[in-house]
C-alpha cells in the first residue's frame, strides 16, 4: 500500500502539513494524490460549509452590521469504499 494511505489509515486525525513533512512532499502534491485516490476509490473528500454569522454575544466586535465574515470550509479526507 502507498505510503500516504498508510499514514492515513494509522492516524486518526492528521493534518496536511503534517503528511507533507512527514514524507517529504508539498500540501500541492498530496492534494493532487488525494484527488487520484477520490477517483479511484480510495479516499472520499469531506466538505463542510460553517453556517457562520454573528451570535451577538461578542459585545465588543466592532464589526457587526458593517463587514461580512467570511468562513473558509473544512476539508478532510475519509477512508473510500475500496480500503
Amino acid at each position: 500500500m502507498d505510503e500516504l494511505l498508510s499514514l492515513m489509515l494509522d492516524s486518526e486525525q492528521i493534518t496536511m502539513p503534517e503528511l507533507a513533512e512527514k514524507l517529504h512532499m508539498s500540501v500541492a502534491l498530496i492534494n493532487a494524490r488525494l484527488e487520484r485516490y477520490e477517483q479511484l476509490g480510495y479516499v472520499k473528500r469531506i466538505v463542510e460549509k460553517s453556517q457562520g454569522g454573528c451570535s451577538g454575544a461578542c459585545g465588543s466586535c466592532k464589526g457587526c452590521g458593517t463587514h461580512k465574515l467570511e468562513f473558509k470550509p473544512s476539508v478532510y479526507w475519509v477512508k473510500g469504499d475500496k480500503l
